[in-house]
């Protein structure tokens, strides 16, 4: 008996190594591809970050690599001399650190960052497209490999965030959001509990990392709890997905948070209301276990009201216990900062972002939208319980991904993700109608269908855009390179000799605190309450406003860029440096000391400074 078993086993354990063995061949062959383009670039890591969160999440890793502690995620060079507490996660810094750790020794610090910019983001973006291949087999058993790879261009536009350079914790997040989703498919389609498990331990990770997750966490419950409520012996899985999400976020509250913030109930990032959030789905996947225990065989609509009841009433007493977290990660944005986040073009709703760029606002949406439709069109097949759970989880997910990209644009990558998942199984059906073709060329003219309309549907209608407006105002604006200014700045002999705070553009506040040793005032994070708005009082408020708040805060030096002056115009303010400063006529109290392309250095000159203030007329 006990030999028969091991023949039986024998082949699937080679099917397993098989196909991990193509994942990682899959993973390698995209991590070099993503990589291959900046390979011949200079050591400097500045040279392929792309913005400024990256450039604030390349500053966090080495704040924590030169000593800072574990829970301590306060920039202090941002707003000094109190910093601005970070909502980030150092979960996203390991990978960097790690990597930055085990090149210093031989590359130095600046090679080791550049060689981490590199290698990291590309591996990252390799493991997402082998997950790819492995949370399809749920959804296209018969083409494990062709369905996936069919569909593969649908991941054109999660893989931007894969780009080397893209070192904030977005890559990350799509990892783990797809792991998570194979998990639930797996669970979905089997009603074993082990792999909810698993999707609720790596959703909890994936909370812990940041909050973008959380559509995917009410998708991946709601659809626990459906099965629950069709089959019986699907409780054990909602409850498995439950306990596991309580405990990993739980766990990592406690390892990531210092003490003293544990119970402050904090809406954008984890904390008390979400996991409390958590308990509800724990608690109503309990009551269905402990249904199932005590009345095996109560109906439908006994079960329905079991788990909807149980879930419904926690969830009114966390809204009524952290009412301020019902409205959003940002519901407790101070109002000092809402006239620079209102400006922020990955936090634009779709319509808002579609009427100043159209054609890149339809290339976001049009593929996600698609694969709604081909989601719905697929659940309305008729199929048992199993598949029918399974089909509205995919057309769940795909619809919780256009309604994040709906709401800030900066969800265009997790609806591309659920979009290319949900395009698996009409990728599957178009492969299999494909093999009942005789011809080679109508079959192999419906293999690419797909993949041709999803690369068209991503790159067409930015194309139309630009053939139409091809003069942008904004591309044609002069850059604001700080390469220009970066030797002033890093004087020993001049500003360079001490660290110093400087108000510069918002955006370029991460990239200062990366290569110079200077603090800013302003950096564009909403926990930036105070920097934010001393900073709009020195470019758009009036003169005398301007030198107060300089010598209130001990501001040594000045940058200025043209391009960011929309970020601090504020209706009702003078904007007098902004408007000095545009025209190339500064006030006396501003020493020029280095210009780039279209950035500006001014050295303040205090005691010209002290004098304009104090002879400034009241009022």
């Amino acid at each position: 008996m006990q030999a028969r078993e091991r023949r039986t086993a024998a082949p699937h354990r080679r099917g397993r190594a098989a196909a991990f063995g193509t994942y990682a061949l899959v993973a390698a062959i995209v991590s070099t591809l993503l990589a291959w383009p900046r390979l011949s670039s200079g050591a400097e890591v500045a040279d392929l970050l792309h913005g400024p969160d990256d450039f604030m999440r390349m500053a966090q890793v080495a704040d924590w690599l030169d000593g800072q502690a574990w829970r301590d995620t306060v920039q202090r060079r941002l707003d000094p001399p109190d910093g601005v507490p970070m909502h980030w996660s150092r979960l996203a810094d390991v990978p960097l650190g790690a990597a930055i750790m085990a090149a210093e020794g031989t590359l130095g610090r600046e090679r080791a960052m550049h060689a981490a910019a590199l290698a990291v983001p590309a591996l990252l973006g390799g493991i997402l497209v082998a997950l790819f291949f492995w949370l399809a087999g749920p959804l296209a058993p018969a083409a494990r490999f062709m369905a996936p790879l069919t569909a593969l261009p649908a991941l054109l536009m999660p893989l931007v965030q894969f780009r080397p350079g893209r070192v904030d914790h977005h890559g990350l997040q799509l990892v783990l959001l797809a792991l998570a989703v194979g998990f639930l498919f797996r669970s979905l389609g089997s009603g074993r509990a082990r792999p909810a498990a698993a999707a609720g331990g790596v959703t909890g990770v994936s909370l812990a990392v940041g909050l973008e997750t959380l559509p995917f966490v009410a998708t991946a419950a709601g659809c626990l709890a459906l099965a629950a409520v069709l089959r019986r012996d699907a409780a054990s899985s909602f409850a498995a997905f439950g306990a596991s999400l309580c405990m990993v976020a739980a766990t990592l509250l406690l390892l990531t948070v210092p003490l003293s913030e544990w119970p402050v109930p904090t809406c954008d990032r984890l904390s008390l209301p979400h996991l409390a959030g958590a308990a509800c789905c724990a608690a109503a996947g309990g009551a269905a276990v402990a249904l199932r225990r005590m009345r095996p065989a109560s109906g439908r609509p006994v079960r329905l009201c079991v788990v909807a009841g149980v879930g419904v009433a926690g969830l009114g007493f966390v809204v009524a216990l952290f009412p301020q977290c019902a409205l959003g990660p940002y519901a407790e944005m101070s109002a000092e900062v809402r006239y620079w986040f209102d400006k922020v073009r990955e936090a634009r709703s779709l319509v808002e972002f579609y009427a100043d760029r159209p054609g890149t606002a339809v290339a976001f949406a049009l593929l996600p939208l698609a694969a709604s439709v081909a989601a719905a069109l697929h659940l309305a097949q008729h199929a048992g319980a199993h598949v029918v759970v399974q089909r509205i989880a995919l057309l769940g997910l795909v619809l919780s991904g256009v309604a994040v990209l709906a709401w800030q644009i900066r969800g265009a990558s997790y609806a591309g993700l659920t979009g290319a998942v949900a395009l698996v199984p009409l990728a599957a059906a178009l492969n299999a109608r494909a093999e009942t073709l005789r011809r080679l060329h109508a079959r192999l003219a419906l293999r690419l269908a797909m993949p041709v309309a999803c690369v068209a549907a991503m790159v067409l209608p930015g194309a139309i855009q630009v053939a139409l407006r091809p003069a942008d105002g904004n591309g044609s604006e002069p850059g604001c390179d700080l390469a220009g200014v970066l030797d002033s700045l890093n004087d020993p002999a001049g500003l360079g000799r001490k660290p110093t705070t400087l108000a510069a553009p918002i955006d370029l506040g991460p990239e200062i605190l990366l290569r110079t040793p200077h603090g800013v005032l302003a950096a564009p994070y909403h926990r930036n309450v105070r920097g934010l708005a001393d900073h709009r009082r020195i470019f758009a408020g009036d003169e005398a406003e301007a030198l107060a708040t300089i010598g209130r805060r001990g501001i040594e030096a000045v940058l200025f860029c043209p391009r960011y002056v929309h970020m601090t115009a504020h209706p009702g303010m003078s904007a007098f440096l902004n408007d000095r400063l545009a025209h190339d006529r500064p006030p006396d109290w501003l020493v020029p000391v280095a210009r780039g392309e279209a950035l500006v250095l001014f050295r303040v000159d205090l005691e010209r400074a002290i004098h304009e203030r104090a002879s400034a007329p009241a009022g």
